[in-house]
């Protein structure tokens, strides 16, 4: 079966809306980030959403006049990426706006770098997934439930009785890898 007839397909993905944790919208969000003067941390653990959040929250920081420029450290950034990250960081100036995704994987001596290279940026944003050095300003988590609704949006059907809760223990709250089973049972 081809890639994007499956509900699960990245393209499909990618469209999918963030949820927010109960009392929590884009409005709340961006009035958080703003009392922090636009330096703060969102904290969730691996496949919380963290990325997508990130991702979506670029044209509302353009609205408030903002330039974002996304940087990723993935789990896998070698030595080099990260002593090179900061001279990166120094390039941004107001209004340009720092989205670091993944800076978890910053050892402290990085981190102090990486803070200091960001002052001339408008804001700092990042994501870990623990709290970080950074005030938090959302603290995000997953359930099954939250499954069931995303395979419903992508789908429109339901999965069978207790089925969201076996497959989102079985990944450990990791939706991304949730949404990946998903994806190869569906193309198997």
């Amino acid at each position: 079966m081809p890639d994007n007839e499956n509900p699960f397909a990245a393209s499909k993905l990618e469209n999918l809306l963030f949820h927010f944790p109960a009392g929590v919208n884009w409005e709340t969000l961006l009035q958080r980030l703003e009392s922090q003067q636009w330096c703060a941390s969102i904290v969730g653990g691996i496949g919380t959403g963290k990325t997508t959040l990130l991702k979506q929250l670029i044209p509302r920081i353009e609205q408030r006049g903002f330039q974002p420029v996304l940087f990723s450290l993935p789990s896998e950034s070698s030595m080099r990426e990260k002593e090179r990250l900061p001279d990166k960081l120094r390039e941004i100036k107001a209004p340009g706006f720092i989205l670091l995704d993944g800076a978890e994987q910053l050892s402290t001596r990085h981190w102090l770098s990486v803070r200091a290279a960001a002052t001339h940026a408008a804001g700092f944003i990042v994501t870990v997934q623990r709290s970080s050095r950074l005030p938090v300003v959302l603290e995000l988590e997953t359930s099954h439930k939250l499954l069931d609704s995303l395979v419903s949006e992508l789908t429109g059907g339901k999965l069978a009785d207790d089925e969201a809760e076996a497959i989102f223990h079985r990944h450990r709250g990791n939706l991304r890898d949730c949404l990946r089973e998903l994806h190869e049972r569906w193309d198997g």
